[in-house]
């Protein structure tokens, strides 16, 4: 491995899907890109239990051609890697399920991430700014109160613990720096399934056999 890389777990509509690299690296070259692949390939595999984890190319446009250099060559390596590779994908693609990993430098990977972060915490503030608009509404809220919490646990980002730094020689669980009780438990539960699920193993032979 050249550099290690943050796979952070993004809740969907569908389903779960990896954001790598968000954050551990602002510049890539596209072997770096490809590797960050090939091990979010892995993790959503033996952790996120996807049979054949579909993989985007985040750009600025859907066709081959679209992008700046270092996405345009990583669009013909992934194009050749055996990966499930579904091409390049934008920023709408990303909450739709249509993917598992989605792949990006860790300038592009944290923009995305804080940005998510930041709208749902907007959603969560307009939904209780309208909801106290009128007792009328309050009453609706009361008789919503089991579907906002339904939701609510949904987007729980206690529930990842943090994000794993793939591409070490060990286990790194990145968690923040306010985590809860529950977010060191399921940070360290995450640990445990990527020992039992020898996802470092895999990785590095999933590296090496396309070295």
């Amino acid at each position: 491995m050249d550099r290690p890389a943050i796979a952070a777990i993004l809740p969907s509509p569908h389903k779960p899907f990896i954001l790598i690299d968000a954050g551990a690296n602002s510049e890539c070259t596209p072997l770096n890109l490809a590797q960050f692949a090939a091990m979010g390939e892995v993790y959503a595999r033996e952790i996120l239990h996807r049979e054949r984890p579909v993989v985007g190319l985040m750009s600025i446009g859907t066709e081959e051609t679209k992008g700046n250099e270092t996405t345009r060559e990583t669009f013909r390596v992934l194009s050749k890697s055996g990966l499930n590779f579904k091409g390049n994908i934008e920023g709408h693609d990303l909450f739709e399920g249509g993917i598992d990993v989605a792949v990006c430098d860790g300038f592009v990977g944290n923009v995305v991430l804080k940005t998510s972060e930041s709208v749902g915490h907007a959603m969560g503030h307009w939904i209780r700014e309208e909801f106290s608009r009128s007792p009328v509404r309050l009453l609706g809220a009361l008789l919503l109160t089991r579907a906002i919490k339904a939701m609510k646990a949904r987007l729980d980002p206690d529930l990842y613990g943090g994000a794993p730094l793939l591409g070490c020689n060990g286990v790194c669980i990145i968690s923040h720096g306010a985590s809860s009780a529950k977010a060191i438990y399921h940070a360290i539960r995450m640990a445990r399934d990527s020992v039992r699920g020898r996802v470092n193993e895999l990785i590095t032979r999933t590296i090496g056999g396309a070295a």
